[in-house]
């Protein structure tokens, strides 16, 4: 898709030719392009250093990353509902020293605890939109690298990283999911996913800003009537959701005069019964879209063709080692590489050759992409990449538990759930222990359930045998 290579440039265009036109929808709150554009233009004056935000209401995150954009500084959009030490881990990986906050009404830029010199205010205007300036230290306190929109992420690796995707790449990635989900100026796109995610975040509030559309938020009540309603109200050409949405969607029924044009699925495979269950009971289009947060929108399949992610959108280049596959899925996308951000020593960019998504997956004779599972300890919740090795060193953090292990069990409804097997050192106060990993952890990584078990099964090496618990699990061994 052709068009103004920044993401300012883009919004200016709307901006100049329909200024009412809604860009944002969350709930009650609609923010228009010229709205959008002028309090992101005022936020971005106070805009300096290493940003950070908790992406609580896409309104707010757009004006957010819009001003970050506009300032050329990296900013990194956090999960609302992560534990503290969660957040506090992700700012550190990323060396946030600003933090920008919203309470419905107005935004803030605050200095960071433990970076000198950041003592600021805060002045509002008549758009009750509040920066406060800083001097913060010289110099970009992240390394060399073009700046960028930063997400917080397990990635293939096991234990938490953050991202950073240059802006350049993330407006360039944008445009060509627009172009591959044919929007036109005016079309609206409705995500029920949370606005940290990469797949509401990038695919679906940058994309559609930089195609002139009109991004709703379901995410707060994503249940079948708020989105019914949302599609009828707001004439919804595009819906994003997950598999397990659109399980719900097909078991509950969406009675609606309006249809979108297109429904795309993504987080996890769409299995063929849920596939066929929708067929049935909506009879909307549907097709899946895979995309990492290291790398953005990566393919997208308009054809509703059974078990494909569909073909690569333009800048992307995916490959499977060995070729056809099974293997291996490989990705290289065209711009700056993206930086990775861990504990440790920095890995730097991700680099300009084929990386490694940690997905399996093997290319049809008509080069669609067909995933097959993952590589390495990652479950899949709901959507929710949970890395086992954390939620491990959680368990491990209290005091009764001398050994676990995390497995992704198939839970209710046909998705994945987090099971924990522990050896304990005493007896194990198990609401003590669910008490102390809500502190630590997100709600969707604490397991839903925790067996005690009184050796973990290990081979003649010591390498724990996951698949013995996970067979356990299935034959009704672990209660």
């Amino acid at each position: 898709m052709s068009g103004p290579a920044t993401l300012a440039d883009a919004l200016a265009e709307v901006a100049g030719r329909s200024p009412h036109r809604p860009a944002v929808v969350a709930g009650d709150r609609t923010l228009t392009y010229a709205e959008l554009l002028r309090r992101a233009d005022r936020l971005a004056a106070g805009l300096t250093g290493r940003a950070a935000t908790v992406a609580r209401c896409a309104d707010d995150v757009a004006v957010t990353v819009v001003a970050a954009a506009i300032a050329d500084v990296p900013l990194l959009v956090g999960d609302a509902r992560a534990a503290d030490d969660e957040r506090d881990r992700a700012r550190s990986l990323f060396r946030a020293d600003r933090l920008v906050t919203g309470d419905g009404d107005r935004l803030t830029v605050e200095g960071l605890a433990g970076f000198a010199g950041l003592d600021g205010f805060a002045a509002g205007d008549a758009d009750r939109l509040a920066v406060a300036g800083h001097d913060g230290p010289g110099g970009d306190p992240g390394g060399d690298g073009p700046a960028g929109l930063g997400l917080s992420t397990s990635g293939s690796e096991g234990w938490p990283k953050c991202v950073e995707r240059p802006w350049p790449a993330v407006t360039a990635n944008a445009r060509a999911f627009a172009a591959a989900l044919e929007l036109s100026p005016g079309e609206v796109v409705a995500c029920t996913t949370p606005p940290h995610h990469s797949y509401a975040l990038c695919g679906g509030i940058v994309t559609t800003l930089v195609a002139g559309g009109t991004y709703v938020a379901l995410d707060q009540r994503p249940g079948p009537r708020t989105v019914a309603d949302a599609v009828d109200g707001h004439r919804v050409a595009v819906l994003l959701s997950v598999p397990l949405l659109y399980r719900w969607f097909s078991t509950a029924g969406l009675a609606t005069r309006h249809r979108p044009r297109l429904c795309v699925s993504a987080g996890a495979p769409l299995p063929p019964e849920d596939r066929r269950r929708w067929a049935e009971a909506v009879g909307w289009r549907i097709g899946e879209h895979y995309g990492t947060s290291e790398h953005g929108m990566l393919t997208l399949d308009t054809e509703s063709v059974a078990g494909s992610v569909g073909r690569p959108v333009a800048g992307v280049t995916l490959t499977v080692d060995p070729a056809p596959g099974p293997g291996d899925v490989l990705v290289s996308c065209a711009g700056p590489p993206t930086r990775v951000h861990a504990a440790g020593p920095a890995p730097g960019p991700a680099g300009h050759g084929p990386q490694p998504t940690g997905d399996v997956g093997r290319l049809d004779g008509d080069g669609r992409l067909h995933l097959l599972g993952r590589r390495g300890g990652t479950l899949n919740v709901a959507g929710n990449k949970v890395p086992a090795a954390e939620v491990e060193d959680a368990l491990r953090a209290f005091p009764a538990v001398r050994d676990c292990a995390v497995v992704g069990a198939p839970g209710p409804g046909g998705g994945q759930e987090v099971v924990a097997f522990v050896e304990t050192a005493r007896e194990l106060d198990h609401r003590a222990l669910y008490a102390f990993l809500h502190g630590r952890l997100a709600a969707y990584k604490v397991p839903a359930r925790v067996v005690v078990v009184d050796r973990l099964p290990r081979n003649v090496n010591g390498k724990l045998l996951r698949s013995e618990l996970l067979r356990g699990l299935a034959a009704g061994t672990w209660r």
